[in-house]
């Protein structure tokens, strides 16, 4: 086989092609794999919003949680009949109070 002219150019051309397309191939590669850490950079940062957005709503439904407990009609109503108890027996404690009070004219006898 015989290397002709026409051949030799023919062998450049395809060389060239090659070349040329690897370096094209080489930058679309590059320019992807920055596009692909810009987009996991922000995938991450989404996660960590969204994971402090989910923290941030179990503690909100936590609080939500007990303020309705405290607030349930029944618990207010227990609560309500106690403090009455209390108070009924607060003036009950008083008036026996007072009554000893008024047995007790304030003088004392001397003791020897």
């Amino acid at each position: 086989m015989q290397l002709t002219p026409e051949m030799i150019v023919s062998l450049g051309a395809m060389a060239a092609s090659v070349i040329t397309s690897f370096a094209i191939v080489r930058t679309k590669v590059q320019l992807i794999e920055t596009e692909l850490k810009e987009a996991q950079s922000k995938l991450n940062k989404i996660d960590s919003r969204l994971d402090r957005n989910d923290t941030e709503t179990d503690l909100v439904s936590q609080r939500l949680s007990v303020i309705s407990n405290m607030m349930d009609p029944g618990n207010r109503e227990r609560l309500h009949r106690s403090l009455e108890r209390l108070q009924v027996e607060s003036e009950t404690l008083r008036r026996d109070v007072e009554v000893l009070q008024k047995m007790h004219n304030g003088s004392h006898k001397k003791v020897s």
